[in-house]
């Protein structure tokens, strides 16, 4: 009885191990999907009206949700030490408190938005930030290919894996 019981906990845990792999893709998939929906409002708010940026701030992370949400909160708080920081290091602040799923290349495009908003005209501002939505709406578009291609082979690896250990411990 006690053999049972561990062989199927190594194969739960094999299991348990792959779907968590998958797990990371597709934290990082919502992550990136809310980020490109906020940068999207953000474009569209800075071509039609060009709000001030607190406000903006503000409005964007009470509609986005999870890391993005907390994140754009956090640049938006962080306005109160703009004197005695650049708009650039609280934003990198702020995504470093919130990265999420996000990983190098996609923070990397996030932070060069830090160097720009509110600091260039409109106009400029709203291409910088259509280029980074572009750069994210591309890393999702492979992200959700990959996790096509191999979010079900994490899920049978890892239970072929707690199988193997079962039948290798049995």
């Amino acid at each position: 009885m006690l053999k049972l019981f561990g062989g199927l906990l190594l194969t739960g845990g094999g299991l348990a191990a792959g779907l968590s792999a998958a797990g990371e893709l597709a934290r990082r998939l919502k992550d990136l999907t809310v980020w490109v929906g906020a940068l999207g409002e953000m474009e569209r708010a800075m071509a039609y009206s060009l709000p001030p940026l607190p406000h903006l701030l503000t409005e964007l992370s009470g509609r986005a949700e999870g890391a993005p949400g907390q994140a754009l909160k956090l640049a938006g708080e962080g306005l109160e030490r703009l004197g005695e920081y650049s708009f650039a290091e609280i934003w990198t602040d702020a995504l470093a408190a919130c990265e999420g799923g996000l990983d190098r290349e996609d923070l990397a495009l996030l932070r060069d938005l830090g160097t720009v908003l509110g600091r260039w005209d409109g106009e400029a501002q709203c291409r910088a930030i259509a280029a980074v939505r572009s750069g994210l709406e591309e890393n999702a578009a492979r992200l959700r290919r990959r996790l096509e291609r191999e979010g079900r082979v994490y899920g049978v690896v890892g239970l072929s894996a707690g199988v193997f250990l079962t039948i290798l411990f049995l």
